[in-house]
């Protein structure tokens, strides 16, 4: 696997820096998990360097091995598998730090509500979409609270149908449950923590764009949003 690419020659040289760095600390703490993790940490490990591969597929299947992806949604897709696989999961930041599974489900909502208006406004500039940014950002709150809204669901698949049949191969530990509140409590506190993390994305969008609109940089960021979502070609 490379970790250089022409085609980020024109990005920041701190961001280009920072994303070889999570990239190459991302697999080999993958690697090292899966060889020397003990019991259901193997499993981190695994997801860790699956995580990494997806967010690079796009730019390995590419003829000319390309940047696809934007540095920046790049770079925040990497941080949330740090804080998630790495920290959360594999060093037990959720059973270890309080609230520390609230502070997720705030930040991973607010990446993903921000990146979401990003993909939105460069909708809008290039004429596929007509609205305003107060609109963009509300349908990405209600965008973002769906996205929590089907994860629970997913985890309460996982911990009532598949993990009691694989627990004793890969004891992860159920993904749902709170020492100090019910089930019910549990699921609802971590969806409004989520529209608040989607609330709190899209203001931010919201806020960034204008700033940028401002000092003329809008563009740069634009292009490469346009070019992953096939806007240019069309051009």
């Amino acid at each position: 696997m490379s970790f250089t690419n022409p085609s980020i020659k024109n990005v920041s040289v701190w961001k280009k820096n920072l994303l070889i760095l999570m990239r190459i600390l991302i697999l080999a703490f993958g690697i090292i998990t899966i060889v020397f993790g003990v019991g259901g940490t193997k499993v981190f490990g695994i997801m860790t360097l699956l995580a990494l591969g997806v967010i690079y597929l796009p730019t390995l299947i590419n003829r000319r091995h390309m940047q696809i992806i934007p540095v920046e949604v790049e770079i925040m897709f990497l941080s949330v598998v740090i804080l998630e696989y790495v920290l959360g999961n594999t060093f037990g930041f959720y059973g270890r730090i309080p609230h520390y599974d609230d502070f997720m489900h705030f930040t991973v909502p607010l990446l993903v509500a921000l990146i979401g208006m990003m993909f939105m406004y460069t909708a809008y500039i290039y004429g596929k979409i007509k609205t305003r940014l107060f609109f963009m950002g509300f349908l990405i709150v209600l965008i973002t609270i769906g996205i929590g809204g089907i994860l629970e669901m997913v985890e309460f698949t996982y911990d009532t149908f598949i993990y009691p049949s694989i627990d004793h191969v890969f004891p992860t530990g159920l993904t749902q449950g709170s020492p100090t509140q019910s089930p019910l409590e549990d699921t609802m506190t971590d969806l409004f923590t989520d529209a608040l993390g989607g609330i709190g994305g899209a203001i931010i969008g919201v806020l960034l764009i204008r700033r940028a609109e401002k000092k003329g940089y809008c563009m740069e960021w634009v292009d490469e949003f346009a070019e992953l979502q096939g806007f240019k070609k069309e051009k």
